[in-house]
């Protein structure tokens, strides 16, 4: 039975379509003798954007493929999982790992106001266009909720955090669906809720963020 290929979130793999065809080719040799590795996750994807980063800069350089990318990748792969350049990576990859769960938590609290809101409205069977609508609106919002939901919870999965921070999401959004029910209108403070939710997560989590290097 053959083995399943690893699935692994390797940030800024879009950059790869930058790549010309023949450093396409020797970055995929690392990316792929990476997946075959024993490595951990995030070993994989910090030496993976050393790769892709050492592949665009060649190419501006002009340099050819084998001066960037040698053809034993194992001693490439060796050599960048320690010192400087790895470093360098893993504070960069961190840095950008707290700019996106700071804009996905943004996204997930007016998201998720949205579909609250269809959800009340959904009960009170009173909609702010008409069902159609409204349920097409609702579905594209749930959708960006449970994006960026998930984009926060392979963060956090990522650095090992408290599982606090998806207590605290859970219970929130418990808390918010309670009120949605038992309110008599829409204003309610929920919103609030969320946001509090929000602050109090970007708190705790910002000095846990600074002690990963």
């Amino acid at each position: 039975m053959a083995k399943k290929k690893k699935k692994i979130h390797v940030d800024n793999l879009h950059l790869m379509k930058k790549l010309d065809e023949e450093y396409l080719a020797g970055f995929n040799r690392v990316y792929d003798s990476l997946m075959k590795s024993k490595k951990s996750d995030t070993d994989i994807n910090i030496i993976a954007n050393i790769a892709l980063e050492d592949c665009l800069k060649g190419m501006q350089d002009g340099k050819k493929v084998t001066m960037v990318i040698p053809k034993d990748v194992k001693d490439y792969i060796q050599k960048n999982s320690k010192g400087h350049a790895y470093k360098e990576m893993k504070k960069k990859i961190r840095d950008q790992d707290w700019e996106k769960f700071q804009i996905s938590s943004i996204w997930y609290v007016f998201a998720t106001c949205i579909v609250l809101f269809f959800f009340k409205n959904l009960l009170m069977q009173k909609f702010l266009v008409n069902y159609i609508v409204d349920v097409i609106v609702g579905c594209i919002a749930g959708g960006i909720s449970f994006q960026n939901f998930m984009i926060r919870r392979r963060i956090i999965k990522r650095y090992d955090f408290d599982s606090f921070f998806m207590q605290m999401d859970v219970s929130s959004l418990a808390a918010c669906i309670v009120v949605k029910i038992v309110s008599p209108g829409n204003f309610d403070i929920t919103y609030l809720i969320l946001v509090i939710a929000f602050f109090m997560t970007k708190k705790k989590i910002k000095p846990l963020f600074e002690e990963v290097i």
